[in-house]
């Protein structure tokens, strides 16, 4: 039985890889926006949906969730699960500025995408992972220049091997510091609107 949560900033590849894992491990990937649809809401201003009852929406996934036997879920919504769900959470990582590229490629608001491009810079989602998972249970993973196949079987790789994987990445410390800094900027501008 596998049970795993594929996680990372917008377009790091969580569909993708979440859909080759399915298939490596004959497991079904768990869509939780279905799950928790009585309790999203969409925000226009802010382009997404938001959650309204964060408990009701554990108790749902919970509900759905708590006798099934092996699964993927594809998320952002990561502290909506409880950590006895899963045996592992894998954290995609992507260079920002490939984030971008894919975020304006979908036609994002501009604000929308630097402020995911930033969460990917400075590792939110890998800080998210570890505070609802703990340590003993990330997989950090970079997809940079990487398909989603290849991805996926270095993820079963690190899955048999058992050992958490922390510290693949510092975005910091490999971008040049005026992207950094114009995105900053951007986002200081977007606040203010």
């Amino acid at each position: 039985m596998v049970r795993l949560v594929v996680t990372g900033t917008p377009g790091v590849g969580k569909t993708t890889v979440a859909i080759e894992l399915s298939k490596a491990y004959d497991a079904p990937v768990v869509d939780i926006n279905e799950i928790i649809r009585p309790v999203l809401k969409w925000d226009p201003e802010l382009q997404t949906s938001l959650v309204i009852d964060e408990v009701k929406a554990r108790e749902l996934i919970r509900e759905d969730l708590g006798g099934a036997g092996s699964y993927i879920i594809d998320t952002v919504a990561i502290n909506l699960i409880d950590k006895s769900l899963i045996d592992w959470c894998i954290v995609l990582r992507l260079d920002p500025r490939q984030v971008m590229d894919r975020l304006l490629k979908r036609n994002w608001p501009r604000c929308k995408i630097v402020e995911n491009v930033l969460a990917e810079v400075v590792g939110s989602p890998l800080n998210l992972a570890i505070d609802v998972f703990g340590r003993d249970r990330v997989i950090e993973v970079d997809t940079t220049n990487k398909d989603a196949h290849e991805v996926a079987n270095h993820i079963v790789n690190q899955l048999t091997v058992g050992v958490p994987v922390i510290g693949v990445v510092d975005w910091l410390d490999t971008l040049d510091t005026d992207f950094i800094l114009n995105l900053s900027r951007e986002l200081d501008d977007c606040l203010a609107q």
